[in-house]
């Protein structure tokens, strides 16, 4: 493989955003580049799951399509019902 697939989570989180990162971490062939959360913005990943502290570091934001766009190649969608 050339290089690893870049990937986004929307609402990284929730239930469903953890587990993404939790498998995403230990997956050889991918990097995590972008984590949403509408109401963790600003924070990072790390203070809102302490699991991973050390491991991911990335700074949570707002959706935004087009930075998501420039920074992922594939993105999970893992928002709640409605959204």
């Amino acid at each position: 493989m050339a290089g690893k697939t870049r990937v986004a989570i929307c609402g990284a989180t929730g239930y469903t955003g953890f587990e993404l990162i939790r498998l995403l971490l230990n997956h050889p062939n991918v990097e995590i580049t972008s984590l949403t959360s509408r109401q963790s913005a600003g924070m990072k990943i790390s203070q809102v799951l302490r699991s991973v502290a050390g491991r991911c570091e990335i700074e949570l934001e707002q959706i935004d399509p087009d930075a998501i766009s420039e920074k992922a190649d594939l993105v999970f969608t893992a928002l709640p019902h409605k959204e």
